[in-house]
């Protein structure tokens, strides 16, 4: 069995999905698993996946019929899921080398610990590397107080918790967003390191940039 499994929930993501991929594909830790859900995109991620599927033992493939939503995907992913950690990772954002090695010694290590993140590099939409951000941990207070920083891709979790408690759907909020008003709710331990575990590209079309556009926050992303 796989020591870790990175999920991956795909919508129109083709244009970067590759990178993401090979980042993963390239981890020191070998013994990994690799699961994309596609979320009836309509773009080129099935010509992708048959590529990939043809030179990649270690990853999974589901299509859904119909679209359903980033939650779903991810969901349908952690369910498919055979390891007993779980990586996080969106469909344009970067895996550093030994991030699948790392949460995995460190989650084995620290069962005190339920949810793992790290400092992240913003990264344009070429994938240059522009800041670094190094979070502190994330608590129900600084949550409620609105201050955290937080990069979803760098985040790893046990199966069985992300199980018991899943992502659900609240209008007008990100997937994560409600990840973390549920989790810091229940009292999880959040442990953020100061290693940089990935980069995060900054695109003006993502999710993050929709909802800091709701809230009449300034755009992140970098041209």
């Amino acid at each position: 069995m796989s020591k870790v499994s990175f999920v991956i929930p795909v919508y129109n993501g083709d244009s970067y999905l590759a990178e993401t991929l090979e980042s993963i594909r390239n981890q020191s830790l070998k013994d990994i698993e690799i699961i994309v859900v596609n979320d009836c995109s309509p773009d080129y991620t099935d010509d992708l996946m048959e590529w990939y599927q043809k030179h990649e033992p270690r990853l999974k493939y589901h299509k859904f019929e119909e679209n359903q939503g980033v939650c779903a995907a991810r969901n349908k992913g952690n369910e498919l899921s055979e390891a007993p950690i779980i990586c996080v990772s969106d469909q344009d954002d970067i895996s550093t080398k030994h991030r699948a090695l790392f949460s995995y010694n460190y989650l084995t290590r620290h069962p005190e610990v339920d949810c793992l993140t790290s400092a992240y590099y913003n990264c344009n939409v070429d994938g240059q590397i522009i800041e670094k951000i190094t979070p502190v941990d994330m608590t129900k207070e600084a949550f409620d107080a609105g201050t955290f920083q937080w990069f979803h891709s760098s985040c790893s979790y046990r199966k069985k918790d992300i199980m018991e408690m899943p992502y659900r759907v609240v209008d007008g909020e990100t997937d994560d967003y409600v990840f973390l008003k549920d989790w810091t709710e229940k009292g999880k331990k959040f442990k953020t390191l100061k290693k940089v575990l990935g980069s995060c590209r900054r695109v003006p079309w993502g999710v993050m940039q929709q909802r800091r556009a709701r809230i009449g926050a300034q755009p992140s992303y970098v041209l």
